[in-house]
């Protein structure tokens, strides 16, 4: 463990699920501290979000630090100003850190205004990395995690808990997919000759520092 802290920002309380496991999984020893932002709030998914973080926790053997700062999916590009202060507030600038969080080419307002807010933190970064959503557009990943069976299963059995009827979204059509949960691996066998796994979660590096540390 290094004397570093990890920022992980989603606009929704599964998309930390869906994304992020592949990087925890394989990283989360890596920080001191690990923050879990979640911009916006939904009553029917915190008690869900909650949960799923504790059943993580046991995994892993830490907790992590949740930050629920309680902002309306709706209304998130209008009060971007106002999330960029409440999650920066949550940071220490005087220690190292890294970013993981969405990506550009995301179809999705609220998406796009938590990688904006970060993206305004990549020169004070260690390491700035994205995540694919199924919201994703042409998504480009350079970073495959591989997920060992047990690793895919209890990804996929946090995010069954969801329920796409009780969601925010307008149209609630194309989420909480099977084939999104494991869409990785189409990108590896577009872009790997050799892969040691069934199950993958992407990223994309926008920034790679060692400051001393692999």
């Amino acid at each position: 463990m290094t004397n570093k802290d990890l920022h992980i920002v989603c606009a929704h309380l599964d998309d930390f699920e869906i994304s992020c496991y592949g990087y925890i999984f394989k990283h989360h020893d890596r920080y001191e501290n690990i923050y879990l932002h979640l911009a916006t709030n939904n009553d029917h998914k915190e008690p869900i979000t909650i949960n799923n973080l504790d059943e993580l926790s046991k995994v892993l053997g830490r907790t992590l630090i949740y930050r629920q700062h309680n902002f309306h999916s709706t209304r998130l590009r209008n009060e971007m100003d106002d999330l960029k202060d409440s999650i920066y507030r949550d940071i220490d600038f005087k220690r190292n850190f890294d970013i993981l969080c969405h990506d550009s080419n995301d179809l999705h307002t609220d998406h796009q205004v938590c990688y904006e807010i970060m993206m305004g933190l990549l020169k004070l970064s260690d390491r700035f990395f994205t995540y694919y959503s199924p919201s994703s557009l042409n998504f480009e990943p350079n970073y495959f995690i591989e997920l060992s069976e047990e690793q895919y299963k209890f990804k996929s059995k946090t995010i069954g808990k969801y329920d796409i009827e009780k969601d925010q979204s307008y149209s609630k059509v194309g989420y909480y997919l099977n084939e999104h949960w494991n869409i990785g691996m189409a990108y590896v066998m577009e872009n790997c000759a050799k892969y040691k796994s069934e199950y993958y979660d992407i990223y994309k590096i926008k920034k790679w520092t060692t400051n001393g540390v692999d």
